[in-house]
């Protein structure tokens, strides 16, 4: 397949094809081309998330751009992020999941965290994501790893 070319399985569902299911597939791939891509990609990030989205983690709340640039921070620190859903449930705009992840730190060593999140979709964008993150394996100055930014 060419890069940047996608299967008809990868598209993030049309305003027809959502509803519950389709607010989980979203979910889903989100995490895949967003966070277990090794890459920064911003228009990735921009292709799932509004740019009115918040994300409320670790006592903190990020906007849209705080977001972009966690994200950017997340990607000098770790590779091979990997993410195993434990529970994913949906109920209209809203999917709720338990998820673990698990990624190797450019400086050497793991981590590992479990994270419970609440997500909310409109118009076929990621607009909130409320969520709690546990640190399991890692050092204690990785604690932040959901929410770290540049600006720590």
């Amino acid at each position: 397949m060419l890069e940047g070319s996608r299967d008809s399985h990868d598209q993030v569902p049309r305003e027809t094809d959502r509803g519950e299911k389709g607010n989980k597939v979203l979910v889903r791939q989100m995490f895949r081309d967003v966070l277990e891509r090794d890459k920064f990609d911003e228009q990735e990030v921009a292709r799932y998330f509004s740019r009115s989205y918040q994300q409320k983690v670790d006592g903190k709340t990020l906007d849209f751009a705080g977001f972009v640039d966690h994200m950017r921070e997340l990607k000098r620190t770790v590779t091979g992020l990997r993410v195993s859903f434990e529970q994913m449930v949906a109920e209209g705009n809203k999917v709720m999941d338990i998820h673990r992840v698990e990624a190797d730190k450019r400086t050497g060593g793991k981590m590992m965290a479990r994270v419970i999140s609440l997500w909310v979709i409109e118009d076929g964008k990621i607009v909130l994501c409320d969520e709690l993150t546990h640190l399991e394996q890692g050092v204690a100055e990785d604690r932040d790893l959901g929410s770290r930014t540049s600006k720590r």
